[in-house]
């Protein structure tokens, strides 16, 4: 009994040691005042047997973005939110509603706080990195996702990577192959800008 009650401490101590480094991180980013990252998406379903993978760019100022990934544009000034399709030449054009309990992209860097359990996991070496994982489990049962895998460079602490696990059996990954603080962007950079898109349809569902 004595020696279940030790594990269980250590269990708990280690538990708050990656809360703690989450919560450090989370905060680092969040006072950035804009990041630039290059990433690439992908996602598998181990029982569809697919995997599709999207290399992208995603700029975020405050509760501002603009992601550019494949063949659309998403650009919100967090009151509206505008996706471009390449492909068809068309703007869709609505409120901007962050939807409860999905991950978005722009989130990646500033999710980990609280509502959720921590662990650490085994640490690896990998491309002369010192690599330290942490696994996220939702307090909230009802998440569309069962946990969260994130890889931290040891040295400087940065997100590499973080892969949601969904219940649907889908794996999201997302792998951060450049990032860069504080570069200094205008607020237009956060509207869509109908004039450089000539010919584009707008259909406005606000």
């Amino acid at each position: 009994m004595v020696l279940g009650s030790a594990q269980a401490q250590i269990g708990k101590s280690k538990a708050n040691e990656a809360e703690k480094l989450m919560e450090k991180i989370s905060k680092r980013y969040k006072a950035f005042k804009s990041i630039k990252a290059d990433f690439v998406y992908s996602v598998e379903n181990k029982q569809e047997k697919s995997q599709e993978k999207q290399k992208g760019t995603i700029l975020v100022k405050g509760n501002k973005f603009r992601l550019d990934i494949a063949n659309q544009l998403i650009i919100c000034n967090n009151k509206n939110i505008w996706t471009y399709s390449r492909e068809v030449n068309e703007v869709q054009i609505n409120y901007y509603s962050p939807k409860d309990g999905a991950i978005r992209l722009d989130d990646i860097f500033t999710m980990y706080g609280k509502g959720f359990l921590y662990r650490f996991l085994d640490p690896k070496r990998e491309g002369g990195k010192e690599i330290t994982y942490v696994e996220l489990t939702p307090k909230d049962k009802k998440k569309k996702f069962f946990k969260i895998k994130v890889a931290i460079d040891q040295a400087n602490q940065t997100i590499l990577s973080s892969q949601v696990f969904d219940k649907n059996g889908s794996i999201h990954t997302y792998s951060v192959t450049n990032q860069v603080p504080n570069l200094k962007y205008d607020d237009n950079q956060f509207e869509f800008d109908i004039k450089k898109f000539p010919g584009v349809e707008v259909v406005d569902l606000r």
